[in-house]
């Protein structure tokens, strides 16, 4: 059987009769053989009965302390999400740990992960489509809320996940006469996209106050671009209403000279925004040791799917805290105690092979023989294009 939850409350309710007991015995005793018709191919056979899960019986849990029918509905699926995952992690530790010791096992392994992977998507199609429909109607925080999340979700994740899927099936998109046919997944995103912004202007007309946290954050605001109109005068009056940019790490206000698009700033805006949030939550965090800053650090700094950091990386953050806040005054200390030290331990390990485009350019400068000199050229780089970017003090 599969472990349900408690039938007995644990917040001081009063002690559920024998009735009580009894339906939820029976409730549970249907739940099983729902599963087991379901894995049988009986469920034509099992909607011809008329089991505990009717209106009445369901009336009656409603009414049990505890949020007792919602537990007991989502028990056997939150039971069988737990074995997915502890059978999917056992997969994946033995291919990270084994990997080309034992091809037949890995083989093998990758197969179960494949069927793991097709088990969830169909549980994820169901639930998916149940919980949009319900949420036109539903009066429950518990299921709007992460479902407005999940619709949301996050465009830097979905893009990553879009590159790998056009990689893994780049056929997967019907063309007709040479031209992709709408409805490619870039094609969705793009649209999708567009819908949502054009939803913003308007949510953000409505709800300033609760947009403008974000905006302060931001160093631009997405709008939709005209080619009949640029729309500046409207941009300029919202940009001054959600205070935009006014918490975004670098200088993005009407007096910035910088060009977004240069290789340099490029590669530094996203490395500067990262480091950012990080110095902001720990600014003014105490640790009791090294080694307990170091896991503060790792957890902050890692994003998913990377790799834990390692220790050069973590030994550059831990100048993050003792860093005031990034100004022109203050650029060079940013470049030179962190900004620096993390690009070595990550895109310029090798330096003599790097992949960015600017670290490059360094590298192939004339003069460039060693690792130092790379490293003085770096600083030196970073440290005038970070001037450039920070505010005045």
């Amino acid at each position: 059987m599969i472990k349900q939850s408690k039938a007995t409350s644990d917040t001081g309710d009063p002690p559920l009769t024998a009735a009580e007991k009894n339906l939820i015995s029976s409730f549970r005793s249907y739940l099983q053989l729902v599963i087991t018709a379901d894995q049988m191919g009986e469920r034509v056979n099992l909607s011809q009965r008329l089991g505990p899960i009717t209106p009445s019986s369901c009336r009656a849990l409603a009414k049990m302390p505890g949020y007792t029918l919602a537990s007991e509905l989502g028990a056997p699926v939150l039971a069988i999400l737990e074995q997915i995952n502890k059978i999917t992690l056992h997969c994946d530790v033995f291919i990270t740990l084994n990997e080309g010791k034992d091809p037949l096992m890995q083989s093998e392994l990758e197969a179960v992960l494949e069927q793991l992977d097709m088990a969830l998507a169909r549980i994820l199609g169901a639930v998916i489509t149940q919980a949009r429909v319900r949420a036109e109607f539903s009066r429950s925080c518990e299921l709007l809320a992460p479902l407005i999340i999940d619709v949301m979700g996050h465009g830097a994740d979905a893009a990553r996940l879009i590159r790998r899927y056009q990689q893994l099936f780049p056929n997967d998109a019907p063309i007709v006469n040479g031209e992709v046919q709408p409805e490619s997944f870039p094609d969705l995103f793009a649209w999708e996209a567009y819908t949502r912004i054009m939803a913003l202007e308007k949510l953000a007309e409505d709800f300033p106050a609760h947009i403008r946290p974000s905006a302060r954050a931001m160093k631009a605001w997405p709008m939709l671009c005209h080619r009949h109109t640029f729309n500046r005068r409207h941009f300029t009056k919202l940009a001054e209403r959600l205070q935009l940019g006014t918490e975004y790490p670098v200088d993005v206000s009407e007096a910035a000279r910088f060009r977004p698009d240069t290789p340099m700033v490029a590669y530094l805006l996203p490395l500067i925004e990262r480091l950012h949030c990080v110095w902001h939550v720990v600014r003014r965090e105490q640790y009791e040791s090294v080694a307990k800053e170091k896991e503060r650090l790792a957890h902050l700094w890692r994003s998913w799917p990377e790799k834990t950091p390692g220790d050069e990386v973590l030994d550059a953050l831990c100048g993050v805290r003792l860093l005031a806040p990034l100004t022109k005054k203050t650029a060079h200390g940013w470049a030179k105690t962190v900004l620096v030290p993390l690009i070595m331990a990550t895109d310029a390990r090798d330096w003599n092979h790097c992949a960015e485009p600017m670290l490059r350019n360094i590298a192939e400068q004339k003069g460039v023989k060693s690792r130092a000199t790379f490293k003085s050229r770096l600083l030196a780089a970073v440290s005038h294009a970070l001037q450039g970017l920070a505010r005045q003090a």
